[in-house]
C-alpha cells in the first residue's frame, strides 16, 4: 500500500487534471516552489461562464525546467504579462505579476521563444 501511495505521488506531480492538482496540495514527494508563465489569452477558456478564465500553459521553474500548469485567473489576465506562480507540483496556491528583473534570465528567455 505504501509503495502504491509513493507511486501515485510520483506519477501525478506534473499532471494538470483536477484530481491530480488536489492530490498535489498534500503530496509529500513534491516541494513548494515558484514557477513562471507568460499569459497567452488564446489558451484561456471561460469554463464556468462567470468570467473566471482557466489557463493551460507551459511554466518554468527556477532551474529552467518546463512543466505543464493549469490554473484559474480571476477574470481575463493581461496578454503577454509574466506571472510568478506559488506551486506545489501542479497545484497553484497563488499568482502575482513579475517583471524581467524578478525572473531568472534563462526562464525569461524560454518564455519569450
Amino acid at each position: 500500500m505504501i509503495i502504491g501511495y509513493f507511486g501515485v505521488c510520483f506519477s501525478v506531480k506534473d499532471s494538470t487534471s483536477q484530481s491530480a492538482q488536489a492530490f498535489n496540495a498534500y503530496n509529500v514527494l513534491v516541494k513548494r516552489e515558484p514557477k513562471y508563465v507568460k499569459i497567452d489569452n488564446k489558451e484561456a477558456k471561460d469554463e464556468d461562464g462567470y468570467g473566471n478564465y482557466t489557463y493551460d500553459l507551459k511554466s518554468y521553474d527556477d532551474a529552467g525546467n518546463e512543466h505543464p500548469i493549469k490554473f484559474m485567473g480571476m477574470g481575463k489576465l493581461k496578454q503577454g504579462h509574466f506571472l510568478k506562480l506559488d506551486t506545489k507540483g501542479s497545484y497553484v496556491y497563488s499568482y502575482k505579476e513579475v517583471f524581467k528583473k524578478d525572473m531568472p534570465s534563462d526562464v525569461y528567455t524560454k518564455l519569450n521563444l
